[in-house]
């Protein structure tokens, strides 16, 4: 959103700037060549060009452009500037307003469209800028400029005529493709606007004079203008009339061509009008052959449409009369082809056609079943059936269904599924029959009762099953079976639970859908899967399991095998406790705090944090085991590690590495962070009530800490040889007098 914004902005800028440059340009071109009477006047072009563009944001661009115009090139007052920067904004504003009260206004596309241009940014526009400027003349004059009565009427004119020649070009050449100009000037077409060009510029440089030779020839140029206003694109027309009114009014500035040769003083307002007239026209000329071209494009597409229609709707009848004779040879050479029963019999039961399957299973021909009833061929048994099913069409069903035995005399008995419909005329809906369809069952009959017993099999073995077994649905997890062994182990039974979810028995439901990949990966099979569960108490119970995809009643299913290993999983947590932990304290041993150590170590140099490991002893230890005995001694060891403990945060390790040896690894922490963390942890052994109430006044429990820190930067190569460094700062603390910190930096303590 905030790039859209930015982009909007930008564009607007670019547009305010481009449009204030051209208006000051252009007015400052214009009054270089002639400041005293203006034929044309680029700038309200350009203005009205600007708010057709891109709209009242443009505003403030015209009016400052407008004021800079006024004020610093033609030398006129700040107030009569200002006024008539209004002028110029008020008026185009007013004919934009007006253009877009025309509903259907999109561009000059329509005659009406150059019309409702012409009066509205042309006439009314332009009049409101020449009213408005012909007051600002009127109340404030323009310096040392006398102002004419009739500067109203000129100020319109000119403003006019420069609208209606300049502002149609820009705005089509805005809109028209490069690809459309390129086809425009292709072929014969390249020499009309070149004739045009060339005879304006043949007639007007011409030397003034009192012959009218001029003045016909000026008019003549109008035959090639028209002609490429009604077959070159309405871009074209617009810019070339544009071109050849500049040529105009820069020769007739220059003194030469037939208007400078007209006499009196409205010789440019003449002028004016006729450039007014001859752009006004080139302009509804070149809509008119747009409206020409549209007309008879929408008038050869109906026509080539309805020639097409005419020759699909022949093609169809031909098509038609020769699909009507295939389908009735087809028809009977698909009959035939069925491999199943057909049969067509009349409202009265009689049979009209059947097809080869259908002769085949009587052991009839043709014309022995045509005329007869379904009693008199197939027997009491299926022809009773078969006419109660016709009765029960006939009396308003739209098709029956039913199984129905065989008993032919020559084979053994069968089972079949008979299906009947109506046939009814194309025509007039009037029942002329109906249609029989017949399809052995006998096979699939005999399968399903093979199922069945064989499913009541599998329930007994299942259910008898010493192993828990559970079915559940793929889609939603819902309970579809469990035998007794399964109702056990989960303490519910399959009949408090079927069709509920047992989504809620995984421990984890990221487990399921796990296993679920790992089915679709390997063929869906799998086995050895250790998953934990909770049971419908809520107890929790670890479970080996392994597991089929398959189908259960027409469901896609997960058959579950289950083995309680519970046990066994305490019994391994048991062993890994007993294989990390110290036995004494309770916290991890030096095997642990090694592991954890390496681990730190490796995600410190992937990510470049540093982390620090503290190695601390009990100051004195020896004595105080040999003055108070061994059973202290373990529980001021015991003390020890529970206020190391207590000062560490939830990430930080503590571990005993033997006797009265211990470290700690600070993950994520500088050496400054560590100082004051071993500090803190050094006044806290010397605060704890660790030694026993017999111990002399005096005597306090010490420790003496060292601090080694890894760096992103530095070269160690293991944890052991960080848990070193950390050993040699201890032992500088020790020399040092102990009850102290001491950080390693690399120098060697030095011997005792």
């Amino acid at each position: 959103m905030c790039s859209v914004s930015t982009r909007s902005v930008i564009r607007w800028l670019f547009w305010s700037v481009g449009l204030a440059a051209c208006y000051i340009l252009v007015a400052w071109l214009v009054l270089g060549v002639r400041s005293s009477e203006l034929i044309l006047w680029p700038s309200a072009a350009v203005a009205a060009f600007g708010l057709i563009a891109r709209g009242p944001s443009m505003v403030p661009a015209i009016a400052l452009a407008s004021w800079v115009s006024d004020y610093m090139l033609l030398g006129w007052g700040l107030q009569a500037s200002a006024l008539i920067a209004a002028g110029d904004v008020l008026g185009p504003l007013l004919g934009l307003w007006l253009l877009r009260r025309r509903a259907r206004w999109q561009g000059f596309e329509t005659t009406a469209d150059g019309l409702w241009f012409i009066g509205a940014m042309g006439v009314i526009g332009a009049g409101v800028s020449a009213a408005v400027g012909a007051a600002a003349a009127a109340t404030f004059g323009f310096g040392q400029t006398p102002v004419s009565p009739d500067l109203g009427v000129q100020w319109w004119v000119t403003d006019m005529a420069s609208i209606v020649v300049l502002t149609p070009a820009a705005e089509l050449l805005r809109r028209v493709s490069l690809q459309t100009l390129r086809a425009a000037f292709n072929g014969e077409m390249v020499w009309l606007p070149a004739l045009a060009v060339i005879g304006t510029l043949l007639v007007y440089l011409m030397p003034v004079g009192q012959s009218a030779l001029p003045i016909g020839l000026a008019s003549l140029v109008m035959l090639p203008l028209l002609w490429s206003a009604m077959r070159l694109p309405l871009a074209v027309s617009a810019a070339l009339s544009a071109v050849i009114s500049l040529l105009i009014v820069t020769a007739t500035v220059l003194q030469q061509g037939p208007m400078y040769s007209m006499l009196g003083s409205d010789r440019f307002m003449s002028m004016q009008i006729i450039l007014l007239a001859f752009a006004s026209a080139m302009l509804l000329a070149g809509l008119l052959a747009n409206e020409r071209t549209v007309a008879l494009k929408q008038v050869r597409d109906i026509n080539a449409t309805l020639e097409k229609k005419v020759n699909r709707r022949t093609a169809a009848l031909q098509i038609s009369q020769a699909t009507t004779q295939a389908q009735l040879r087809f028809q009977e050479s698909l009959l035939n082809a069925l491999p199943n029963p057909v049969a067509f019999s009349d409202p009265q039961g009689r049979f009209t056609r059947v097809n080869v399957a259908f002769n085949l299973l009587v052991g009839l021909s043709g014309p022995e079943i045509h005329g007869r009833t379904g009693t008199q061929i197939l027997g009491t048994t299926l022809g009773r059936i078969w006419e109660d099913m016709d009765s029960e069409l006939l009396s308003g069903s739209l098709q029956v269904t039913r199984e129905a035995p065989y008993l032919h005399p020559d084979h053994e008995p069968t089972v079949w599924i008979l299906n009947k419909a109506l046939v009814r005329d194309a025509v007039s809906r009037q029942i002329v029959g109906v249609v029989t369809s017949m399809q052995d069952i006998t096979a699939i009959k005999q399968l399903q009762q093979q199922l069945s017993e064989d499913e009541q099999r599998f329930r007994f073995l299942a259910e008898e099953s010493p192993v828990p077994l559970v079915i559940t649905r793929t889609s939603d997890a819902a309970l579809l079976f469990s035998n007794k062994a399964a109702d056990s182990l989960f303490r519910g039974s399959y009949a408090e639970h079927a069709g509920q979810s047992m989504r809620p028995l995984w421990g984890d439901s990221v487990d399921r859908d796990q296993l679920l990949a790992r089915l679709q990966r390997e063929g869906g099979i799998v086995r050895g899967v250790e998953a934990q569960f909770r049971r419908f108490d809520g107890t929790e119970v670890w479970l080996l399991l392994s597991v089929t995809r398959g189908r259960y009643r027409d469901d896609d299913a997960l058959i579950f095998a289950f083995k309680d290993i519970t046990e066994a999983k305490a019994r391994e947590s048991e062993l890994r406790n007993l294989a990390y932990t110290d036995t004494l304290t309770g916290i991890p041993n030096r095997r642990y705090f090694l592991a954890r150590a390496a681990l730190e170590l490796r995600r410190a140099q992937r990510e470049g944090s540093p982390f620090v490991v503290l190695a601390l002893d009990i100051d004195r230890f020896k004595q105080i085991n040999d003055r108070f005995g061994h059973q202290v001694g373990d529980a001021v060891i015991r003390c020890f590690a529970q206020t190391c403990m207590q000062q560490l945060r939830g990430p930080d390790l503590c571990g005993r590495l033997g006797g009265d040896e211990f470290a700690i690894l600070l993950p994520q922490t500088t050496r400054q962070v560590a100082f004051d963390v071993a500090q803190r942890l050094r006044l806290s052994i010397q605060e704890a009530s660790c030694l026993p109430s017999s111990a002399p006044d005096g005597l306090t429990l010490t420790t003496s800490i060292g601090i080694a820190e890894f760096l992103p930067t530095s070269t160690l190569m293991d944890a052991d040889e960080l848990l070193d460094r950390a050993d040699q700062a201890l032992y500088r603390a020790k020399q040092a007098g102990r009850n102290r910190v001491e950080i390693w930096t690399g120098e060697a303590p030095a011997p005792v």
